[in-house]
């Protein structure tokens, strides 16, 4: 394959994949109104769907609030996304 219809392609797919998503056709319905092959419809939006593998750094962002009276203070506190927390670390 030259190397502009690779480029072509790189463009093409990515953007008949958002005009499909705003349709709100089938994806075999949108390949159809548009004569496009199903499956390499299927495997340009598997891939524009997957993510960029990053190794994970081990650290995370947190929030301290501050103006807390040290009277009132009970050490760390974490609280989790699923609503676990954890308190009086110290």
């Amino acid at each position: 394959m030259a190397a502009l219809e690779k480029i072509q392609e790189k463009t093409f797919w990515p953007i008949h994949i958002e005009h499909w998503q705003a349709s709100g056709q089938s994806q075999a319905a949108y390949c159809r109104q548009h004569d496009l092959c199903p499956q390499k419809f299927g495997y340009w939006k598997r891939k524009s769907t997957v993510k960029p593998t990053t190794s994970p750094t081990g650290f995370t962002r947190i929030r301290v609030d501050e103006g807390i009276s040290p009277d009132l203070a009970i050490g760390l506190s974490l609280r989790f996304n699923d609503g676990t927390r954890l308190e009086g670390i110290t």
